[in-house]
């Protein structure tokens, strides 16, 4: 994505940092507005964050890879923030128009070519009429744009040659004051002779049909808050940057980046609907299971040699653990189910499983410093039992934001963490 100052002067890709496609010195200054960089890397990924909203069940979409946001199969977007207008002549379409009829960029395979800016047509723009012309009348117009381009460049040079027959002084100044000019082709014009240029005809032909031009797009701001009043209505309002802030996290990682950049259309509505869960004003419905079947379940598994099972053999507890399996099979069910809703993440789960093993420790601490050293065996296994009903008859924490937890979930938790091999964090 390029992205251009109020006086018009081009900054450098942010994605061109990214990769080091710059060889900038390690020491030295940089030439750029490092903020303005930043604005428009947001800029690119929150336009690819409103595309990923329209995929489809097989779309992948990419960033950068292909273009700045690619559909594939369907769209190629160009994103471009500008504070100028878009002329006839403007660098920002030309440019646009030749990267894509370049041998290596295979536009056939999209069937739209989009450029998306934030300029507003030129007062006098014939481009601004793009979308009602034909194929036809669009590559008329692209000659006639180029036509007046050369006659202007024929007239820059006749003016030089009338200078150049008159004599300059020592400091190669004219008569007139006037130092010599040089009547190179400008850089737009360049690409204006690339992209009608003949042996590219065929392929300019293919592309105007396709070509959209989407202008007066908002900026950064602007595209955020448009976002919002679209997307994030069931989000509380005080929420909603933090929302924005795990998408952002979500699209920007290190291994989206590292490993190709692509997101699934079943991935991003996952994440989507993991995050309107986590931020959705009001509460959740706890999935809600067939408690018979997971009892039944657990009466028929032989789970003695499970470290739970153990542990709760040891305290002389072998009627709990009947108990403690239907717990944890309990558990392991609701979690799956949640996770397959997408209302919430293996992070969340993961969170709710340390809260609930450092308040396990906490309590345990306590009881264990009131222990009498004389106490037997039986009366330490006494205690312990006791410890344990009263640590699994105490009321759920709330999990995120549901309406209840049930106790089968917060006690199943206590089991998952007794279960895992030995480590400092097992209960």
């Amino acid at each position: 994505m390029d992205l251009f100052d109020q006086d018009g002067e081009r900054i450098r890709s942010p994605w061109s940092i990214v990769f080091s496609r710059l060889e900038v010195a390690v020491n030295a200054k940089l030439d750029f507005d490092a903020t303005k960089l930043s604005e428009a890397l947001k800029y690119q990924i929150h336009v690819a964050i409103n595309y990923c909203h329209t995929l489809e069940k097989h779309d992948v979409l990419w960033i950068e890879v292909f273009g700045d946001v690619t559909v594939e199969g369907r769209d190629q977007v160009e994103v471009k923030d500008y504070s100028d207008s878009l002329t006839d002549g403007h660098e920002n379409f030309w440019n646009t128009l030749n990267n894509w009829l370049k041998p290596d960029f295979y536009h056939q395979q999209y069937a739209n070519l989009v450029l998306l800016t934030t300029q507003e047509f030129g007062e006098r723009a014939s481009l601004k009429d793009w979308e009602r012309l034909d194929p036809g009348e669009r590559l008329a117009a692209l000659e006639t744009i180029h036509e007046a381009a050369e006659a202007r460049f024929e007239k820059a040079k006749q003016s030089k040659d009338d200078d150049d027959k008159r004599e300059p002084n020592d400091e190669g100044v004219v008569d007139g004051g006037h130092e010599r000019k040089s009547a190179a082709p400008s850089k737009v014009l360049k690409l204006q002779r690339k992209v009608l240029a003949i042996d590219t005809r065929e392929s300019l032909l293919e592309a105007l049909p396709k070509i959209k031009i989407v202008t007066e797009q908002p900026d950064l701001l602007g595209l955020i808050s448009a976002y919002k009043t679209h997307y994030l209505k069931g989000i509380q309002p005080h929420r909603m940057d933090s929302f924005l802030d795990d998408l952002f996290g979500f699209m920007t990682s290190a291994l989206k980046i590292t490993g190709g950049w692509r997101f699934t259309a079943a991935e991003f509505d996952k994440k989507f609907a993991e995050l309107t869960a986590r931020y959705l004003i009001g509460t959740l419905k706890f999935p809600r299971l067939n408690s018979d079947d997971v009892e039944m379940e657990a009466a028929e598994m032989n789970v003695h040699d499970r470290l739970f099972a153990m542990k709760l053999d040891e305290i002389g507890g072998e009627e709990f653990i009947l108990q403690a399996t239907a717990d944890l099979l309990h558990a392991q069910q609701y979690i799956a189910e949640l996770v397959k809703d997408c209302t919430t993440s293996q992070t969340d789960i993961e969170d709710y499983k340390r809260n609930q093993l450092r308040m396990h420790r906490s309590s345990r601490s306590s009881v264990m410093g009131k222990c009498d050293s004389t106490l037997t065996h039986a009366q330490l296994q006494t205690a312990s039992r006791a410890f344990y009903d009263e640590r699994c008859g105490e009321s759920a924490d709330r999990f995120s934001t549901y309406d209840f937890t049930p106790i089968e979930f917060r006690n199943g938790i206590y089991h998952m963490l007794a279960d895992e091999e030995p480590r400092e964090r097992l209960i």
